[in-house]
């Protein structure tokens, strides 16, 4: 069931689907979380995944060494966040679950216009995006990440880009988000949000009622995504209300 806020029957329905990607279309957070945890554990650093999705997720490195810094009183190992990006390549190959595979699949079978937004590195959102079988839906062209925007989520600069290189107002985009920094970025653009709550690392009650204080509708499985997207979306024909 959808919580929070709802979205407006009234309002105008939107034609761009814009995906955030880890803990959305995969769930590779709790995976980056655990790896984090464990490498900050070998440098002699005592941190939680709850401490790694508070400070980490969601947010530019810079910032990500900011707040840890703020609230351990301590500086991130030299190297930290390169080396764990270039650690979660194996991961992923090994490990990377999708989350909305039926959903992007039943969008592109019904017309609908889909793309993805990720403060991510973009090899490795190129690489989310192959081992979770979703490259017939997200060609490289309508991929999006932090590398082309001078700042990163929370800054809208992300989400405006995206938009405009897919012939969009941002009015017409409903973005899917699950951390704080995105939900806050995509409102900033103008543009309707959906929380997904649904990857490994958003079980925490701390981490659902900061997502629900936006106001924003929050749901948590797939299917109730497929259903709030065909609710709120013009497509070319009338879609099929379930998966």
């Amino acid at each position: 069931a959808v919580s929070g806020g709802a979205g407006d029957g009234s309002s105008p329905k939107r034609s761009l689907v814009i995906w955030d990607c880890d803990g959305v279309l995969v769930d590779s957070e709790a995976l980056l979380k655990q790896g984090e945890v464990e490498a900050l554990a070998r440098a002699g650093i005592a941190a939680t995944v709850d401490d790694c999705v508070r400070l980490f997720s969601g947010v530019s490195p810079d910032k990500a060494m900011e707040n840890f810094l703020l609230e351990k009183g301590k500086e991130v190992p030299e190297n930290f966040f390169p080396e764990q990006i270039a650690g979660s390549f194996d991961l992923f190959r090994q490990r990377l679950q999708p989350l909305m595979l039926n959903t992007v699949s039943g969008l592109s079978k019904i017309g609908g216009k889909q793309c993805i937004a990720s403060g991510s590195p973009r090899d490795r959102v190129e690489l989310c995006v192959d081992v979770a079988g979703m490259r017939p839906f997200f060609p490289s062209e309508n991929v999006f990440t932090r590398e082309l925007v001078a700042n990163g989520k929370p800054a809208p600069d992300l989400f405006l880009y995206t938009a405009e290189q897919m012939g969009y107002e941002p009015e017409d985009c409903l973005v899917i988000e699950d951390s704080s920094s995105g939900i806050r970025a995509a409102q900033a653009a103008g543009m309707e949000v959906l929380g997904f709550l649904g990857g490994g690392h958003a079980k925490a009650d701390w981490y659902m009622n900061e997502i629900l204080d936006f106001g924003i509708p929050v749901v948590k499985r797939e299917n109730e995504v497929y259903e709030y997207i065909v609710s709120r979306t013009v497509f070319p024909e009338e879609p099929q209300r379930s998966l």
